[in-house]
């Protein structure tokens, strides 16, 4: 399982150059990614804009993007989002995703990759009914994968 805090850079027309900003001005590109391989790797949450965001819009049936990539690398599921998060949302997702997903109640046997839909479903229903919130923030989370 691997949670990526932090900023997604989208690379109009240059999806391989789409990235995430590590810690300095160190990036971990799309093309990185696609070039590594992670067997037997169940989730990555990607709580960084745009990683199921498509970096070159003139293709729409190429689904390129970071989240793409990390299932392409061995991710059988990802969270992603299509479009620029609000930072504050990052660590109530975080909180709300993770307590579903790791609670021994639910889904007590069942793989994780396989339970993260649901704890998504329930982290998105949960984020939904905070005070203030906006559509355009809660349904920006999206999951691929099993």
């Amino acid at each position: 399982m691997v949670h990526f805090a932090c900023h997604g850079l989208l690379e109009e027309e240059k999806p391989f150059e789409a990235s995430f900003k590590l810690h300095g001005e160190n990036r971990l590109t799309l093309l990185d990614i696609i070039r590594s391989r992670v067997p037997n790797a169940e989730l990555a949450f990607l709580s960084a804009c745009h990683t199921a965001e498509l970096a070159d819009k003139k293709d729409p049936d190429e689904m390129l993007h970071l989240a793409a990539a990390m299932q392409y690398c061995g991710f059988r599921s990802v969270v992603g989002t299509m479009w620029e998060m609000a930072d504050l949302d990052g660590k109530d997702m975080a909180k709300y995703f993770y307590g579903r997903l790791l609670s021994p109640r639910w889904d007590a046997g069942v793989p994780i990759a396989e339970r993260s839909a649901k704890a998504l479903q329930f982290a998105v229903q949960k984020l939904r009914l905070k005070k203030g919130m906006t559509t355009e923030r809660w349904v920006n989370f999206v999951h691929y994968g099993a």
